[in-house]
């Protein structure tokens, strides 16, 4: 398959759209005339893209414009074999009120890429039904960050689905009713599924009651006339069997040979469903979810369905008691501690209790870089090392009482401490200290030992009159001053820390503005062998303040790390430096400039690193030995072996790797020697002194003489004085970045002195 075209022309553009408005009737004409215009939009120079007219059976009508700019040609000997029945699964509109479909296909070839293929329905005059096919490439990259983002927001849907379900448990005794509007809420989370509820009677023998308000209606009368017997349908059979069943195919599965009629007039291609259990284990009925395209769940997806159900058996078994219902509207279901709710409700006992001497502690918990065990190992793995930490928390802190406040945070509330302020402190601290230790071990998951460190807040009181949610918030804030601290630390909350925090908040939310206005600038150091002659460049970020001017990164760089902004930050710095990378390459006087880029701890420990540094390369066809990507040791002691194996793929392409500040951290050639490394980078802080200081003169000898022994190159930064230059010269080092040679400037002012320096 070629994968590679020529730009949709304006007058190619202009011709299809003609065509396609031509075709269409009259009421469908403005929609799908949008959806192409939208379509053409996103057509970029060197993607794959089709434009098909298409009838419900998938036989193509007229092509109108493709990659080839051919128009009449084979649309289906233009898309790949493995896109077929995908694409062919969606030609058909399966309910009137649903007008586009739209799927993402991986192609599984050696540049790893993905087709988007939307389906929009219209009619011709006659009546007659038609689709309209537009198929794009899209990047891995892309695609990863999408589904990446669509995870979160379901994931925080499905959070606020929960609780209101369980309000709704409370207030409603019509069990229909919220069944109903779980399967909508449920539906309205997913694009295109639909969902499935079937309530049994006599143990599981007979269908009772279907309650799918979107079902097609072959599916539909399917369900209803059900034998519940296990092979019968992925539905049955969970209701025979009591156990999840997932059906990827639905057209190939032994389980569908009964019903693959009714599910494609229904438009289903796969399917799954989930056994409703009262809490003797009895069957109740089951809940399915039926996709439009084959695939199967995600393991958060399953998690999430499998709270779902519980949530329906509630309904459904009335004969659970109402203590039941009350414990799982007060337990973090992922846990089993008491949630943030439950929290509250233990202070406010506190409060009402007879006024005494006696202090109260609250400490707050935070595992460290948590979000990298989801990202790197998936949400299953780290659901699993939640339940170790909260397992290994409760039993530390026993009598006293733990609570799992959502996601990675937990609480332990302390109470029976000594009258005197400063012996309850102590005796907070000598907690959290025991607290501490739950983390010196690692944890075991997927057959893996994984280490986790964790951020802890303390805060002691006795006088409860200003409200307990004063506790909680103290401690959170300290917490969060711990993290500031370098994480793994503990911090006794102290006046003053709630404006410093809320001060870090804001900048915050000014980081998130500048970055949604492009307030983001780019300055370039020059970095220059022993001669003079430049050789590269260091790309170095700035943010250009509407208000308050250039601000240098000590000021926002760790905010972005904490919030997670780093991640959408350092691909944006990556792609701007291939970006120019290829500029250079275009221009016989810069084609030999190499480019330094500093990759983020985070960025470096995203799943998809690998594969979005290549899409960056490929995108701007840039020859990859330009590319020098800076890390620093924290980041590849996090993991050393990972680091090896990332650094390995990306050195195969022949991409440099620079190791930035060496000599600050542990500089152990345990580690050093398994890294495929390219340089090392001399920290500023040695060459600051090194005229003045034989210590530091004595640290950078030692560095340049190890480099040398293992055949890296060695760059010193922060230059600036001809002293400091020859010192290093006089010891080996033959290049450098600093004043004495160029400070960061934007590139159109880095380009000018470029073309004067490389004369």
């Amino acid at each position: 398959m070629v994968l590679a075209g020529q730009v949709l022309s304006a007058s190619r553009s202009s011709e299809a759209s003609t065509r396609l408005n031509a075709s269409l009737g009259l009421g469908a004409s403005l929609g799908v005339s949008h959806a192409f215009d939208q379509w053409r939009s996103l057509v970029d120079y060197s993607g794959f893209y089709i434009a098909a007219e298409t009838d419900s059976l998938g036989n193509c009508r007229s092509v109108m414009v493709c990659h080839t700019l051919e128009s009449g040609c084979d649309l289906w000997a233009c898309l790949p074999l493995i896109t077929h029945d995908p694409i062919k699964s969606i030609l058909a509109q399966p309910a009137p009120e649903i007008t586009q479909r739209t799927i993402q296909i991986a192609c599984h070839d050696s540049q790893n890429r993905w087709l988007e293929c939307s389906a929009h329905y219209f009619s011709l005059e006659t009546g007659e039904p038609r689709s309209l096919l537009l198929v794009r490439e899209i990047t891995n990259e892309q695609q990863s960050a999408l589904a990446f983002q669509q995870e979160k927001l379901r994931a925080i849907a499905y959070e606020r689905f929960q609780f209101s379900i369980l309000e709704l448990i409370l207030k409603e005794q019509d069990a229909v009713r919220i069944l109903e509007k779980m399967v909508r809420d449920i539906e309205a989370m997913h694009a295109d599924v639909y969902c499935a509820l079937v309530l049994t009677k006599n143990l599981g023998k007979l269908v009772q009651t279907v309650i799918a308000p979107s079902l097609p209606q072959a599916l539909l009368q399917t369900l209803r006339q059900l034998q519940l017997e296990a092979g019968n349908g992925s539905l049955a059979t969970a209701i025979a069997i009591k156990q999840r069943v997932i059906v990827e195919n639905v057209m190939t599965h032994p389980y569908w040979g009964n019903h693959r009629e009714a599910a494609l007039a229904s438009g289903v291609q796969a399917g799954w469903s989930e056994p409703i259990l009262n809490a003797d284990g009895e069957v109740l009925g089951a809940f399915a979810i039926y996709y439009r395209q084959p695939q199967t769940p995600s393991a958060l997806e399953q998690s999430m369905i499998e709270q779902a159900t519980k949530l329906m058996s509630l309904v459904v078994d009335r004969h659970l008691s109402q203590e039941s219902i009350q414990s799982l509207a007060y337990l973090e279901p992922v846990t089993g501690l008491p949630n943030r709710k439950r929290a509250y409700e233990v202070l406010q006992q506190l409060r009402a209790q007879p006024a005494t001497d006696a202090h109260w502690g609250v400490v707050y918990i935070d595992l460290d870089h948590f979000k990298w065990i989801n990202e790197a190992h998936g949400h299953a793995a780290g659901n699993s090392l939640l339940q170790q930490v909260a397992e290994r928390l409760q039993k530390v802190a026993e009598p006293h009482f733990t609570a799992c406040m959502g996601g990675d945070e937990f609480l332990v509330l302390l109470s029976g401490l000594a009258a005197s302020a400063d012996k309850a402190l102590q005796q907070l601290l000598s907690m959290q200290r025991k607290l501490q230790k739950v983390f010196e071990r690692p944890f075991k998951v997927s057959g893996q030992k994984l280490p986790i460190t964790a951020s802890m807040g303390l805060c002691s009181f006795n006088d409860i009159s200003t409200g307990d949610t004063d506790y909680v918030k103290a401690a959170d804030i300290a917490m969060h001053k711990a993290k500031q601290g370098g994480r793994n630390h503990a911090c006794v909350y102290q006046p003053g820390m709630q404006t410093e925090i809320a001060t870090q908040v804001m900048l915050e939310t000014e980081l998130r503005e500048a970055i949604a206005q492009q307030q983001l600038r780019l300055h370039y150091q020059v970095q220059v062998d022993h001669t003079g002659r430049p050789f590269g460049a260091e790309v170095l970020l700035r943010w250009l303040h509407p208000q308050r001017g250039l601000i240098s990164p000590l000021q926002f760089i760790a905010v972005a790390e904490t919030s997670g902004l780093i991640i959408e930050i350092g691909m944006w710095v990556l792609d701007q430096a291939c970006a120019q990378v290829a500029l250079w390459q275009r221009s016989l006087n810069t084609r030999e400039l190499s480019l330094s880029v500093n990759i983020s701890a985070r960025q470096f420990c995203q799943a998809n690193f690998v594969a979005m540094v290549k899409a960056c390369i490929q995108r701007h066809q840039i020859n990859p030995n330009a590319l020098r990507l800076e890390l620093t040791e924290s980041v590849l002691l996090e993991n050393v072996d990972d680091a090896v194996r990332i650094m390995a793929e990306l050195s195969q392409l022949g991409i440099q790797f620079s190791l930035d500040d060496f000599g600050t951290g542990y500089s152990s050639l345990q580690y050093l020697k398994k890294l495929p490394l390219y340089q090392l980078k001399i920290d500023r802080s040695f060459v600051n002194d090194i005229v003045t200081d034989s210590h530091d003169r004595t640290i950078v000898r030692t560095i340049i003489a190890m480099a040398q022994s293992m055949y890296l190159s060695v760059i010193a930064e922060g230059v600036e004085t001809q002293e400091q230059m020859e010192l290093l010269l006089n010891n080996g080092c033959r290049r450098y970045q600093g004043f004495l040679f160029g400070k960061p400037m934007p590139i159109e002012q880095f380009n000018d002195w470029l073309q004067e320096a490389l004369v």
